[in-house]
């Protein structure tokens, strides 16, 4: 049990020790922006001094810097909100019995008494007759509370767009220019319209299905031109071969030696068989080059002709293989 509190005592202490670390580092921070401010301040940068202000406020929050947050916004003609922010600190500084905050206190309340006078006031009027189920009127994109309505509320100078929507109704908005100071505006939100109503959209017709007419493919000539140079190339071998074969026979009967001879013989006889053979193809691939040019086109259901030419050479034969599909 001891050990158990010991371990406890010291998690807690760890805990406290992070917290009073982030503390003193939020303090730090906060009192360097607050110095920041007032040196943005006496140099004439007012804007960068509020925005120093209001992030010093945001991390310590203290009556000091809550009182130059108000005197920086009503240097930037702020006075609505430079108003509130003297209001805040006198309201929290009511009940200060200590001579310091006592003083911070009349001086948040002088300010705001003098600045009153000097506000700008914007009025959204809602009349009755004027309100439909759902109605919400924003001022500058910020929902104003219907509580709000009809009334004149102090706000900074500068242009604000008033804006009125419910359900089932068209929008409505106008813009309003007031000036920073002794300004007064009213905008009266009219009754809204209702919404146009699109018309339904007619829907396409439903799709028939049709079967597709066949389409008549183009005549390819890639075959015929390919069996006609075959051919043309097959007619060149044989009769290179038969040339061939006829300078050998003529060897052969000039050869003395009998056994040169039936060799040169038998090889001329060769190289005939394979001109004759090769002849037969050129032919053959003749033939089929113009009928394929001479035939009519199919259509693209069926499926196209395709052709392969093979030749075939061998010691006793010569041809040529034809693999086609029409």
């Amino acid at each position: 049990m001891n050990q158990g509190k010991i371990v406890v005592a010291v998690l807690v202490a760890i805990a406290a020790a992070r917290t009073g670390a982030h503390a003193q580092s939020s303090t730090a921070q906060a009192e360097t922006l607050f110095r920041q401010g007032k040196e943005l301040m006496a140099k004439g940068k007012i804007a960068e001094a509020c925005a120093a202000f209001d992030a010093s406020q945001k991390l310590d929050p203290t009556i000091a810097t809550l009182l130059n947050q108000a005197a920086c916004r009503e240097k930037n003609d702020q006075f609505a909100t430079a108003w509130g922010l003297f209001l805040e600190a006198e309201r929290q500084t009511r009940a200060a019995t200590d001579a310091a905050t006592q003083q911070l206190h009349q001086v948040a309340a002088t300010k705001a008494a003098k600045l009153e006078p000097r506000l700008s006031t914007l009025t959204i009027n809602v009349p009755a007759e004027n309100r439909v189920g759902g109605l919400q009127v924003t001022r500058a994109g910020d929902v104003v509370d219907p509580g709000a309505w009809n009334k004149a509320l102090p706000v900074d100078g500068g242009t604000y767009r008033i804006a009125a929507t419910a359900p089932g109704n068209a929008e409505w908005s106008t813009t309003v220019a007031i000036g920073s100071e002794h300004d007064v505006k009213t905008i009266e939100i009219p009754k809204l319209k209702a919404a146009a109503l699109e018309p339904p959209r007619p829907k396409p017709p439903a799709a028939t299905a049709t079967r597709p007419e066949p389409v008549e493919s183009p005549r390819s000539r890639a075959a015929p031109l390919a069996l006609g140079g075959a051919a043309i190339a097959l007619a060149g071998g044989a009769i290179g071969l038969e040339l061939w074969a006829r300078s050998t026979y003529d060897q052969s009967r000039a050869e003395v030696d009998n056994a040169k001879q039936d060799s040169l013989w038998h090889s001329a006889n060769t190289r005939r068989y394979l001109a004759e053979g090769l002849g037969v193809a050129a032919v053959a691939s003749a033939g089929v080059a113009v009928w394929l040019y001479l035939r009519e086109p199919r259509s693209e259901s069926l499926h196209a002709s395709r052709v392969q030419l093979t030749p075939v050479v061998a010691s006793d034969r010569a041809g040529v293989l034809l693999i086609g599909r029409y």
